[in-house]
């Protein structure tokens, strides 16, 4: 998936083919967890990507980007209601992501701890 991105890099596609690769990925593959407050469950469909900055050198593209999304947090039904008991709590985290220029291999690190 990080192929497209790379191929976009420069132009107008970039953005969406990032953001449409990083939703791609699975959970587990984001380090979000360590920016969670409460539970650490994360509701994979609230996950919304904004590229706060890009910087490119000769063996990869870096980007900055702020993640928002929700916590699940699990509660009572006390009105037997089980749409009631999920709570969401709202989150945000900012990450360094870089890509290889010749592989499209990707890692991440807290932007918190790069700094």
């Amino acid at each position: 998936m990080f192929d497209r991105v790379l191929e976009c890099w420069g132009s107008d596609e970039f953005p969406q083919a990032f953001k449409q690769a990083i939703k791609s990925l699975e959970l587990e593959e984001l380090p979000l967890a360590n920016c969670c407050n409460h539970s650490a469950v994360i509701d994979k469909d609230s996950i919304d990507v904004m590229i706060l900055s890009s910087h490119e050198t000769d063996d990869q593209i870096q980007i900055k980007i702020g993640v928002f999304f929700c916590e699940i947090l699990s509660g009572c039904a006390c009105s037997d209601d089980p749409s009631q008991a999920e709570i969401l709590e709202n989150s945000y985290c900012e990450l360094l992501v870089e890509i290889d220029r010749t592989n499209a291999q990707v890692k991440f690190t807290s932007a918190s701890s790069a700094s």
